[in-house]
């Protein structure tokens, strides 16, 4: 029994005078893909986090709006404001991410008609380095009735 085995060098592709010139070309190909492969990466994180603190910001409104909607006997109405006010903004300091200091989250709180109405916003969203004009400003706003 004997096993054949294939000859490496009659395996291999034959080198022809064009083979030479062309090794460059790989390299060159990265370098003009490379960009675009940034561009694309970095939009996508840069979406993908200002998602994320859009539900952030919903969660906040969520939150600050359930804490001051739930029955506390003898509360005032600045209670109630105050109350919401301090969910809201803690859960937005726990959860937002941020890619500079210029983005400053805001709460505003207000009550008409036993409606409580709590709204989360963020300007001036910062994104990376070339994306960081494109999403101006992300908001949300429930409302509960107030129990």
């Amino acid at each position: 029994m004997t096993a054949m085995h294939a000859d490496s060098a009659m395996l291999r592709a034959p080198k022809t005078e064009r083979a030479q010139p062309q090794k460059g070309s790989t390299l060159v190909e990265f370098a003009l893909v490379l960009p675009l492969f940034l561009v694309i990466l970095f939009g996508m994180i840069t979406f993908s986090v200002a998602l994320h603190n859009k539900t952030v910001l919903t969660i906040a409104a969520r939150e600050g709006a359930r804490a001051g909607a739930v029955f506390v006997p003898d509360r005032t109405q600045a209670d109630i404001i105050n109350s919401a006010r301090a969910a809201a903004e803690q859960v937005l300091q726990d959860n937002l991410i941020s890619f500079g200091p210029d983005m400053d989250p805001s709460v505003a709180v207000s009550i008409s008609d036993d409606i409580l109405t709590v709204t989360t916003n963020v300007d001036n969203y910062t994104g990376i380095y070339i994306f960081s004009g494109i999403i101006p400003d992300i908001s949300a706003e429930t409302s509960m009735k107030i129990e």
